[in-house]
């Protein structure tokens, strides 16, 4: 009788490793992909998290246009024009500065006409930040630190030009390369001023 049982266990014994060996391959199985189905929740969480801030973004730019109003628009427009017409003054003194007719008197007449013209972009400039209400100055507070920035720039390069144009025989060069780092610095406050217009729904499609 024990010979018989043994023989039995013998027999039986293949069937039990390959049953173990099955559901050991199966349980690796569901977990690996239960590990690959997290990273979808993971994705469809960011693409829910990336739809809220989108629909909150036109939200606020929704609102914000709705509080600009036409004087706002007006003195964007304004100060956009000064701030071409820096361009093509600071253009022409290098051109003159770099020319082999270079008249210092000259000179000193751009630097002036020239100074006033920033003059009155920053005049525009800060009337157009006085009017905006706390909402919108909020939504451009980065911004308007950039156009600080540069507009201490733009002086800067222009005390430049004073100290040079202040000597007996100033030098043309150094003069061309304040004029043109005059015009460089503009373009760059005009780009902010025009993604600022953006942001608070002041430009129009010509400006």
């Amino acid at each position: 009788m024990r010979r018989i049982l043994l023989i039995a266990a013998m027999l039986l014994l293949p069937n039990v490793v390959l049953i173990a060996q099955h559901s050991g391959h199966s349980t690796s199985g569901q977990g690996q992909q239960q590990g690959q189905a997290q990273p979808r929740r993971a994705t469809t969480g960011s693409q829910s998290s990336q739809s809220t801030m989108a629909q909150a973004r036109q939200q606020q730019r929704n609102q914000l246009r709705s509080q600009a109003t036409n004087g706002q628009r007006e003195q964007y427009r304004a100060a956009n024009q000064s701030m071409e017409r820096i361009h093509t003054q600071a253009r022409d003194m290098a051109r003159m500065s770099n020319g082999t007719t270079f008249n210092a008197d000259q000179a000193r007449q751009q630097r002036d006409q020239l100074r006033d013209q920033v003059r009155t972009m920053d005049q525009q400039s800060q009337r157009l930040m006085q009017g905006l209400d706390t909402q919108q100055r909020a939504a451009i507070e980065q911004r308007t630190r950039t156009l600080n920035q540069l507009q201490e720039r733009i002086n800067s390069r222009l005390r430049n030009m004073d100290q040079e144009l202040a000597k007996t025989s100033p030098d043309r060069k150094r003069i061309a390369e304040e004029a043109r780092n005059v015009e460089r610095d503009t373009q760059r406050y005009q780009q902010q001023y025009r993604d600022m217009g953006d942001d608070l729904s002041l430009r129009s499609p010509q400006s």
